[in-house]
């Protein structure tokens, strides 16, 4: 089996066991180690980094139990973020709605971005709402999907240092 199967199948099975879904993973490596990138999600909530720190103890001790990875690794694990990857048909489909951003395939070599909101999922496709104009897009040409666009605020006062005043 494939290392890079094995170790997505692994992963995804001990964070289902956890309660969580895993969103992207990343496993380039640098030098000599390997880093191995988790993006994570709760169904029902937020990724707090009491999650992160929960996952990261968890999947660490099943890598080095089931020795999955050869040689040093480090193990992130994050939040997919504001603007998260689009992976599955269930992340459209949770995220209809919602604008996106869609990079697809289009033949000899040429990439076509789109950007629409998203309209829903039927079969191996999905609909984008372009400027008025629906676009189905096959998951088998979509090189790389985010939600985009999503705002955010802090709310007032976190994260702001109080100064004392000076007369």
């Amino acid at each position: 089996m494939d290392p890079d199967v094995r170790l997505e199948d692994l992963v995804s099975r001990e964070l289902e066991n956890l309660g969580y879904e895993l969103v992207k993973i990343e496993s380039p490596v640098r030098g000599r180690r390997r880093i191995i990138r988790l993006f994570i999600d709760h169904p029902e909530r937020g990724v707090t980094i009491d999650d992160c720190v929960r996952v990261s103890k968890a999947i660490g001790f099943a890598l080095d139990g089931e020795e999955a990875v050869s040689g040093p690794y480090n193990l992130e694990v994050s939040s997919p973020g504001i603007n998260r990857a689009l992976t599955k048909p269930a992340h459209y489909e949770r995220f209809a709605g919602h604008t996106a951003r869609i990079e697809r395939a289009a033949g000899r070599g040429r990439k076509e971005t789109q950007t629409g909101s998203i309209v829903g999922v039927e079969e191996e496709t999905v609909t984008l709402d372009v400027a008025g104009e629906m676009k189905r897009i096959a998951f088998s040409t979509i090189l790389r999907a985010n939600l985009h666009g999503e705002t955010w605020e802090i709310p007032k006062g976190a994260g702001a240092k109080k100064r004392p005043r000076t007369p």
